[in-house]
């Protein structure tokens, strides 16, 4: 298991208030994701791009993640939050990551967004 892998299965998907979650670099290259999960590089690079233009061509056109098209809720430089169903993703961007949580209809959004932007904070301070 790779350090980025540790950071998913157990900073992410083992607080509980993550269903699935993954780490992309900013150009598009998957670090780490939960094992059946699988994001297209298309996906990750809308995703990334999404981040600078605050989500506008994501809200005009969704975001999709493992083929699921999620409604834009929230979009900034730093983070965007998505709804699909009664299902969503927190993503937040570091200075070289992507970080992306998932969550199921069992698990409280707010509790899914702590999770990782604490996460994204940990990997900011740590110079990623």
């Amino acid at each position: 298991m790779s350090g980025w892998q540790a950071y998913v299965d157990n900073n992410l998907v083992g607080t509980g208030s993550v269903t699935k979650g993954a780490i992309f670099g900013q150009d598009g290259s998957t670090w780490a994701i939960t094992p059946g999960w699988n994001i297209s590089a298309a996906e990750v690079k809308s995703l990334t791009e999404g981040f600078s233009d605050n989500g506008a061509k994501l809200r005009a056109n969704g975001l999709y993640m493992g083929g699921q098209k999620h409604i834009v809720l929230r979009a900034d430089e730093r983070s965007i939050y998505s709804k699909v169903g009664s299902s969503g993703a927190a993503s937040v961007k570091t200075k070289s990551a992507v970080l992306v949580a998932f969550y199921d209809d069992k698990i409280q959004p707010g509790a899914c967004a702590n999770v990782v932007e604490k996460l994204a904070d940990y990997l900011i301070e740590s110079g990623y």
